[in-house]
């Protein structure tokens, strides 16, 4: 059956007339940098503190026609490209800078102008120094997903997140989450989540009851931004002090066993051993992406992950185009996608013979880069997830996993690993 779509022009398109160079996707998630400034300045923010300042050249906010026009963008390559869920994530700087007003606005100009389309979601990641009552009816209203940026207790989260005058911002953060926690009433939904970025001087197992004891239930913790071509000073540890870190928060999340308590790094390992039959999808269906990551930012252009900003010299050479300039389809047919689904799809070179490859599949891209070779490396932090994959099979296989079912699993991951 031929389905049709609106365009804005009044007229239809097929779905079956998508165009072929854009491989089919499920969900775009649209990283939108409502707010290009932040209020406090953390150490190791890749857009003040490690090299690109391209945020300072972009105005400090959105405004609504730069919204509205973005909206449309995105409702019109929808509709091409037959898209039919979009996630937008508020992001900045500290979205939340953003007035509440305009924020609202914002929610009620994206979701009206695509969801003719495609179903619209929302999240915001904040800083929780600015969240008061009117955000939450905010929030609430438009079903908006609050993370929060978070390092663990007090010590953790000062040594890198600091007001700009220097002080700390840890009371007024945790103070944030409690409110959020009561606010949302079991809804995660609404959240709180919390996003936390290791160190390895933390000790994790604190840390998780920590936020365990705040009433958090979705968990994610980020291993630090470094490239090759950075490696680790020597007060920053190495590769397996970050695994140690990984295996410290399983450790305890594994201890409490409550499985409603998420914490994304541990659900993606652990997930490879449950017990159930891998998803087949259609016999017919094209190879689909999951979530197309783009990034909007205030002045009305678009660019690349920026996740992927710590192999900075490639980044800089990524396309950022004017949205009044160029088409979503045209923008996502350009070659640079490509480029970053084949290079996540690949395991690098020296890992072909790693035990762990189908659960690492050499880590994430940034991790990856060096300028001698590009994408084509180990994770910077190999020693860490080798570390990390032991603790976790070794706790399953101590705990009367079978061990022809694990190594059932294991294979399967194996088999599903690109070259």
């Amino acid at each position: 059956m031929r389905q049709e779509v609106a365009t804005t022009g009044g007229g239809t398109q097929t779905a079956a007339a998508r165009r072929s160079d854009v491989p089919p996707i499920r969900t775009l998630q649209v990283v939108l940098k409502v707010a290009e400034r932040c209020n406090i300045n953390c150490s190791y923010c890749y857009y003040f503190n490690m090299g690109e300042t391209s945020a300072l050249e972009r105005p400090a906010l959105i405004d609504l026609e730069t919204v509205r026009a973005l909206a449309w963008w995105i409702r019109d390559g929808c509709a091409e490209l037959g898209i039919g869920r979009v996630s937008i994530s508020f992001h900045g700087g500290e979205p939340l800078l953003l007035k509440p007003a305009r924020f609202s606005a914002a929610c009620t100009l994206l979701r009206e102008t695509i969801e003719p389309v495609a179903e619209v979601s929302f999240a915001v990641q904040t800083n929780g120094t600015i969240i008061s009552p009117t955000w939450l009816d905010l929030f609430a209203d438009h079903r908006v997903h609050v993370g929060v940026s978070i390092d663990g207790d007090r010590t953790a989260n000062d040594r890198f997140r600091l007001a700009k005058d220097g002080g700390s911002t840890f009371a007024q953060v945790e103070q944030t989450i409690r409110r959020l926690v009561e606010w949302s009433g079991g809804d995660q939904a609404l959240g709180p989540s919390t996003i936390s970025v290791l160190d390895h001087r933390n000790d994790y197992e604190a840390i998780y009851h920590y936020l365990r004891s705040l009433g958090i239930m979705n968990m994610s913790f980020l291993l630090p931004d470094r490239s090759h071509d950075h490696g680790f000073a020597a007060d920053e540890g190495d590769a397996e002090a970050y695994g140690r870190c990984m295996s410290d928060l399983f450790t305890a999340w594994f201890i409490e066993d409550d499985p409603n308590v998420n914490v994304r790094q541990i659900k993606e390992v652990v997930s490879h051993f449950r017990n159930t039959a891998p998803a087949k999808p259609p016999v017919s269906a094209e190879p689909a992406i999951a979530y197309q990551i783009i990034v909007a930012q205030s002045d009305g252009t678009v660019s690349v992950n920026d996740s992927l900003i710590p192999a900075l010299d490639w980044f800089k050479g990524t396309p950022r185009v004017a949205i009044a300039d160029l088409s979503m389809p045209d923008f996502l047919a350009d070659r640079v996608f490509g480029d970053i689904r084949r290079a996540g799809d690949t395991i690098a070179t020296a890992c072909r013979s790693c035990d762990w490859r189908g659960l690492c599949r050499s880590g994430d891209l940034e991790n990856r880069y060096a300028a001698a070779n590009g994408f084509d490396n180990p994770s910077v932090y190999c020693d860490g997830y080798k570390t990390f994959y032991e603790t976790v099979c070794g706790t399953l296989l101590a705990n009367n996993y079978p061990v022809d079912l694990f190594e059932q699993r294991l294979s399967r991951t194996l088999e599903t690993v690109g070259h």
